[in-house]
């Protein structure tokens, strides 16, 4: 299959680097995790355009890829602010199809909670407020402060836009516990077998969090991708296309 060559919506004339591409409803938006860019999805973005035939989105959050940073302080709001900035900035209406990795997940649940024109979600092994009560959120940073150091030494653009986002975690957490995604809206939440966390501990809580969230609404349903790492979308990609797939077919077939 031929891939499309850069079009003019890929110029980064706007706070934020994004191409839009393709035609067609829904639009499936792509939601990167913390500390990467939009070409996490690379592999994904254009089958998902040429065998669906849709509208997609990718793009690079404040400091990342090929985007600008953001002014100080950090505050996970401003995240979802710029997302739906982008939307408007595109000419994207409803209906769109989101789709996020990791700590995208916050940022997708805040704009699935807030702006109407999200109509269905793909979780992709994603951060849910349920798993992070005070101790877990205590534990990251007890483990992310220590390599703070060495991040800026071998990496000082992208330690200035993730040391401000690990500190903020309480403040995220306290955040995303006061809204969740519309139960009204239609999930698939894709759990990965190999996780970010490592100790049985936090692989039980992390995975019953899921199950929580999926209990809480109809709408949901719960994927288990096996053999796959958190990286779901390279690891396990027909996972990740089943799911908007049939997401996609969910929204098309709406009155």
């Amino acid at each position: 299959m031929q891939r499309d060559k850069p079009s003019a919506h890929d110029v980064p004339d706007g706070p934020l680097w994004v191409s839009v591409r393709g035609a067609g409803s829904p639009t499936v938006v792509f939601e990167a995790g913390g500390g990467e860019d939009s070409s996490v999805w690379s592999e994904l973005e254009w089958e998902v355009r040429e065998r669906f035939e849709v509208r997609t989105m990718v793009y690079d959050r404040a400091g990342l890829g090929r985007s600008r940073p953001s002014p100080p302080p950090y505050r996970v709001d401003r995240e979802a602010d710029a997302l739906r900035l982008e939307l408007d900035r595109n000419g994207i209406t409803t209906p769109v199809v989101l789709v996020a990795h990791s700590y995208g997940g916050f940022v997708a649940t805040i704009v699935a909670a807030t702006d109407p024109r999200i109509a269905a979600v793909v979780l992709v092994d994603a951060n849910l407020a349920g798993f992070f009560d005070d101790a877990q959120t205590q534990r990251l940073l007890a483990t992310y402060r220590p390599q703070f150091p060495a991040l800026e030494q071998a990496a000082p653009e992208l330690a200035k836009v993730m040391i401000p986002v690990i500190e903020a975690y309480p403040a995220t957490v306290a955040r995303l516990r006061q809204l969740d995604i519309p139960a009204a809206t239609p999930t698939i939440d894709i759990v990965a077998e190999r996780t970010w966390v490592e100790t049985p501990e936090e692989i039980e809580a992390m995975r019953q969090a899921h199950r929580d969230f999926v209990a809480a609404s109809s709408h949901r349903r719960a994927v288990f991708a096996d053999g796959s790492g958190h990286h779901v979308m390279r690891d396990r990609p027909e996972v990740v296309l089943d799911a908007i797939a049939e997401l996609v077919a969910a929204v098309r077939a709406r009155p």
